[in-house]
C-alpha cells in the first residue's frame, strides 16, 4: 500500500523509516532536555556549596558580634541587654555552680560595687564552631580592674564556651560553660 505526498508516493516502508525518524528525534530531544536539567542540577549543586561556605563564615561573624556585645553590656552594667542575650531555657556552669537565665546575671552587680574602680575586658577568640543551626564559641577573656589613675590593679583570664541556637531572627545562649585560666 502505499501513501500520497504532495510530492508523491511512499512505500510502506519508507513511512515506516519516516516515523522511526521522528521517534528517534524526539528520543534525542528528550535526552538533551535531560541533559539539560541534569547540567542545572550539578550548577545548583556547585552553586549552593559555595553560597553555603559564604553562609558558615557570616553565621561565625553573626554570632561573634553577639558575643562582643555580650562584653559590651558587662562593661556597661547593663545587665537587661545583657539578659537579652540569653535563651528563656539556658542552663549553664557560668561559675562554681549551674545556673539558669533569672541568675545569669548576678556576678555583673559585684564588678561595679567599688565606685573607685573601673571594669574592662579583653577579648581572645580562639575558635567558633558551626554545626547546622547551632554555633559553639570559645575565647578567652581578661577580667581588667583599674583605679582612678588608670593603673590595673586587679586582673584575670577566663575561659569561655557558649551554644548559641537562632530563634527568628536572633541568635541566643542556650549553654555555656566559664572557668578561670591559669
Amino acid at each position: 500500500m502505499k501513501a500520497k505526498s504532495i510530492k508523491g508516493t511512499y512505500s510502506d516502508e519508507a513511512k515506516t523509516w519516516k516515523k522511526v525518524m521522528f521517534i528517534q528525534k524526539k528520543s534525542n530531544s528528550q535526552k538533551i532536555k535531560k541533559m539539560k536539567v541534569l547540567s542545572l542540577l550539578v550548577l545548583s549543586l556547585i552553586l549552593q556549596v559555595n553560597v553555603s561556605a559564604q553562609t558558615t563564615e557570616q553565621i561565625k561573624n553573626e554570632v561573634w558580634q553577639r558575643e562582643v556585645q555580650y562584653w559590651k553590656y558587662v562593661e556597661q552594667d547593663d545587665t537587661t541587654g545583657y539578659k537579652t542575650q540569653w535563651h528563656e531555657n539556658f542552663i549553664g556552669y557560668p561559675g562554681d555552680s549551674i545556673a539558669d537565665k533569672s541568675h545569669i546575671a548576678d556576678w555583673i552587680a559585684d564588678l561595679f560595687k567599688d565606685k573607685n574602680l573601673k571594669y574592662s575586658y579583653a577579648l581572645h577568640k580562639k575558635a567558633v564552631n558551626v554545626i547546622d543551626d547551632v554555633v559553639m564559641t570559645f575565647y578567652d577573656v581578661d577580667d581588667i580592674m583599674t583605679d582612678k589613675q588608670n593603673k590595673v590593679v586587679e586582673q584575670e583570664t577566663n575561659k569561655i564556651t557558649h551554644t548559641w541556637k537562632k530563634f527568628g531572627n536572633t541568635w541566643l545562649i542556650i549553654g555555656g560553660m566559664a572557668g578561670y585560666k591559669k
